[in-house]
């Protein structure tokens, strides 16, 4: 499906169209929709998949949406904690889908793109819903299935977190009309359509574009966030969990980011400090602590290799050491990409 199929899609839907739309930590292709701006003006609002990340800022609004924007538009950032969302079923795995209320009166655009995510095998698609704009309690229960060695990046089948995903999509898609444009980080191609096969093109696409063939480990590797990843440590550290495995037994893993906004998420000064002992797998969500996955694979990171920081606050606290002067290799945008396992001797 084009652009210019969505347009006449959209002039065909009745009421307010919800458009869902990346925070600001995520690049966005909502601004390359400037061509269906008649058939959105007047009958659109935005929701910001913000999940439990901050509300976005009035600066990143204007930079999200482009020639979107406008000062009366109506917009709002969704607040996991509000009590306003709406209850659609439960998963096969237990997570209790609560969305939020906008999703529910009209129909919904949803953009974003789609790049290698750590635990859910790539972003983008799905995830503007769950997380992005869902409940807290909806959140914690499905990323309690990140725990699982299975939820892995750049895989979808068999990883449960994803499959949970889409069971709550599929919940959502019975009860309103969803199109959905997703963009691939890197290329200029939308892939647009239901919120599945269009995902799912898209994600086949981002794992060519994505994936970077590795000869061989590394004895030691800086990895460099890319985009609006190094605003805080939280978003960061995704470059750590997607590289980690090229570095050999032993070697030395660094993270190096602007992190203007810190740590980033209240979880993490936690989460930091449990990584350094053993930690003790949840055995439901009502074990599990958000931030508890992440926790678990920085453990078993920590177990194996040596990892330092170059983010301007101090990790030493947390039991990591002082970064070397330098390293053999480095990483661009590696929040953005992925190794490809099969190719490393």
């Amino acid at each position: 499906m084009s652009i210019s199929d969505i347009w006449k899609q959209l002039v065909n839907m009745d009421g307010v169209i919800t458009v869902v739309v990346n925070d600001g930590t995520r690049p966005s292709p909502a601004e390359q929709l400037s061509a269906l701006h008649p058939a959105l003006a007047g009958r659109v609002r935005f929701l910001f998949a913000t999940g439990t990340h901050r509300p976005v800022t009035m600066e990143e609004r204007k930079k999200i949406l482009g020639d979107l924007y406008a000062d009366d538009v109506t917009a709002e950032s969704n607040v996991c904690d509000d009590g306003t969302h709406m209850y659609l079923g439960t998963t096969s795995r237990g997570t209790e889908v609560d969305v939020h209320r906008w999703l529910l009166e009209g129909p919904v655009l949803a953009v974003n793109t789609v790049e290698p995510h750590y635990f859910a095998g790539f972003s983008g698609g799905r995830k503007s819903f769950i997380p992005g704009a869902s409940s807290r309690k909806t959140i914690v229960q499905n990323h309690f299935l990140a725990c699982s060695l299975e939820a892995q990046p750049g895989r979808l089948e068999g990883n449960p977190v994803h499959e949970d995903l889409m069971e709550a999509a599929e919940f959502l898609a019975k009860r309103t009309e969803i199109v959905m444009v997703n963009g691939v980080y890197g290329i200029d191609s939308l892939f647009c359509g239901p919120y599945d096969t269009s995902f799912f093109q898209a994600a086949e696409v981002a794992a060519l574009n994505c994936g970077v063939s590795v000869s061989e480990r590394y004895a030691s590797l800086e990895v460099r966030p890319g985009n609006n990843l190094d605003v805080s440590l939280y978003q960061a550290m995704k470059a750590v969990f997607l590289w980690e495995s090229v570095v050999v037994d032993g070697g030395e893993l660094v993270l190096a980011a602007g992190c203007s906004e810190g740590l980033g998420a209240p979880q993490m000064e936690r989460l930091l400090s449990a990584s350094s002992a053993s930690i003790a797998i949840p055995r439901s969500p009502a074990e599990y602590l958000l931030g508890d996955h992440a926790a678990i694979r920085l453990n078993r990171i920590r177990s194996r290799i040596r990892l330092s920081f170059r983010i301007g606050i101090d990790m030493q606290r947390f039991g990591f050491s002082v970064p070397p002067s330098g390293c053999e290799a480095v990483v661009e945008n590696a929040g953005f990409s992925y190794p490809l396992y099969g190719s490393i001797k």
